[in-house]
């Protein structure tokens, strides 16, 4: 049993031709090996290779226009190259948003990152016998050992 393929699909408002290219030249900057390519069916089959974080993968990118608009997808696909590796730790994962942020690069898209929300400062988690932190699903501080709830 080997780890499962993860796939992502993203769209853009390019055309198929401008997509294809960007794609070729993100994966000659993160040289990533490309096994073949075929521009006409919108198919390219990549190789990552071995690292000291990584088993490397094999993957497929398949390119789409969508008909009656300047919108063409993109489909990511990468598994483990080893069929005994059985979790790659979210190797794939981020082989495949690095591909998508050089092809974005490529693309001329600029990707704001998200602002992270401010979270209030909770009282509700800390121990009303000590002041220590505790828990969400603690019975008792593990500190002094005052009963919550």
């Amino acid at each position: 049993m080997a780890a499962k393929k993860r796939e992502e699909t993203r769209s853009y408002q390019k055309s198929f031709s401008e997509v294809f290219s960007a794609i070729t030249k993100a994966l000659e900057d993160l040289k990533i090996g490309v096994v073949s390519k075929n521009e006409k069916e919108g198919i390219i089959n990549i190789s990552t290779g071995f690292t000291i974080l990584s088993t490397g993968g094999v993957g497929v990118i398949e390119v789409k226009s969508v008909p009656d608009t300047n919108e063409t997808t993109v489909t990511i696909g990468i598994k483990p190259k080893m069929k005994t590796v059985l979790i790659d730790w979210g190797q794939a994962s981020r082989e495949t948003r690095q591909i998508f942020s050089k092809i974005e690069e490529h693309l001329g898209i600029v990707v704001a990152e998200p602002v992270p929300e401010k979270a209030e400062p909770s009282t509700s988690n800390t121990c009303p016998s000590c002041g220590k932190p505790v828990g969400a699903a603690d019975k008792f501080c593990q500190n002094c050992g005052a009963k919550l709830k």
